[in-house]
């Protein structure tokens, strides 16, 4: 009663961990997929142990424990599969050696599926009697054989991976556990050590990978924050804000109720970006949009008729990244349009399909080729990298750009709606 108690507790952790790492499942890196499936095949192991504990003795369930046991050395082997693969990401294993191991294990799985499957037909490893008792048969320690080698290929990663001693000694605590189980059970299977072995070890890997996607999100934020600082300066270099202020300057001579509207609206754009420093989370494309037009109000002072702004704006019900459109309108005005010899037009257009919301900013200006080399082209590069960054880290979004020389540019901003967050929180 005790053990089938421990099996159910163990399998309901399991259950837990799982769900709460579906929660997260867009983000999930290859080491977190591999400890999905570990645990997936643990959850195997103890629930065919589970049912073995219920069974076992009633000879009118025979069949059953017959099936049941093959399911568990099946799901045992899966175990120890994806327990190697999970040993790769987190020692970070590569070359000859990773190569070489991944086809032992690889070549190996297969006979060992297939003797497993063998026991339904012929008593290799275990049999089941007809008062349905499970026997271990003498080739009972021939299934532990993929245990064995993949021991052996883990010990001799753990010497030669360049990883640090502590992620050695935490990758190692990993699977003493379920080692010290294997031979007890070598020796005794009436005594089951399989579900305190296998829960200890759920828990010390999550713990560790819990630890781990919390540095990377720190990394990231990080990251995040220093794009966002980064393209807020670049909204008020100083060659901009002496444009700005020139333009006003002049309007204060032939039209000073369009200079304090200048100087309003001015004063509004840089508080604008000031205050994003302050925003880590997306905001309404409505909010963007308004803070854009600021922009490209003062940019009207300055370029006059040269500069056409036109809008097609058909959905506005999502979010994106603060200050995320701007760096691409800024190219379009400067590079674009401000480069053409009788100037241009930018149009600012969103969109909705099906998968996605799409803002979409073209000008018939000059162009430019987006095969060269552009380290050169004046155009704002370290701005459009923080923004793809962004876009993509925030909202799982992306920027695509077409131009062609003496035609145009038109860059497109993709946000799936599955990175939106619920209708109620965009309006």
């Amino acid at each position: 009663v005790f053990s089938l108690s421990a099996d159910i507790v163990s399998l309901c952790v399991c259950t837990v961990l799982l769900y709460t790492m579906a929660q997260d499942k867009k983000s999930m890196s290859e080491y977190t997929r591999t400890f999905a499936l570990l645990i997936t095949a643990e959850a195997g192991v103890l629930f065919s142990d589970a049912v073995w504990w219920l069974i076992n003795g009633i000879k009118e369930l025979r069949l059953c424990n017959i099936a049941v046991n093959v399911l568990n050395y099946l799901f045992t082997a899966i175990l120890l599969f994806y327990f190697w693969r999970y040993a790769v990401n987190a020692l970070k294993l590569k070359g000859k050696f990773r190569k070489t191991a991944d086809r032992i294990m690889n070549i190996l799985m297969v006979p060992t599926l297939i003797s497993i499957l063998a026991n339904i037909f012929v008593p290799l490893y275990f049999s089941v009697d007809y008062e349905g008792v499970y026997h271990r048969e003498p080739l009972f320690f021939f299934s532990q054989g993929y245990f064995v080698v993949g021991l052996g290929i883990f010990l001799i990663a753990l010497f030669i991976t360049d990883v640090s001693l502590k992620e050695r000694l935490i990758t190692a605590s990993f699977v003493l556990i379920p080692v010290a189980n294997q031979i007890i059970t070598l020796y005794s299977f009436e005594l089951s050590t399989e579900y305190s072995a296998m829960l200890i070890s759920i828990l010390l890997v999550f713990c560790v990978l819990v630890s781990k996607r919390e540095n990377e999100l720190i990394v990231t934020e990080k990251k995040l924050y220093e794009a966002q600082v980064s393209i807020m300066v670049s909204q008020i270099q100083p060659h901009f804000m002496y444009n700005a202020l020139g333009s006003i300057a002049m309007m204060c001579r032939i039209d000073p109720d369009t200079a304090q509207k200048a100087i309003i609206t001015f004063s509004k754009y840089l508080r604008g970006n000031m205050d994003s420093l302050r925003r880590t989370e997306p905001v309404p494309f409505e909010q963007e949009l308004e803070h854009l037009k600021k922009y490209l109000y003062i940019e009207k002072l300055r370029f006059g008729d040269m500069l056409n702004i036109e809008y097609d704006i058909q959905a506005t019900e999502f979010v994106l990244p603060q200050l995320s459109i701007q760096p691409l309108v800024e190219n379009a005005v400067k590079h674009g349009v401000g480069m053409a010899e009788n100037g241009g037009t930018v149009t600012i257009s969103s969109m909705e399909t099906d998968a996605a919301f799409e803002i979409i900013i073209t000008d018939d200006g000059v162009g430019f080729d987006t095969s060269a080399n552009q380290k050169d082209d004046g155009r704002s590069h370290i701005g459009m990298e923080n923004t793809r960054r962004r876009i993509k880290e925030m909202c799982g979004g992306e920027v695509k750009i077409v131009s062609e020389i003496g035609k145009g540019t038109m860059a497109t901003v993709i946000l799936p709606k599955e990175g939106q967050p619920h209708e109620n929180i965009v309006s």
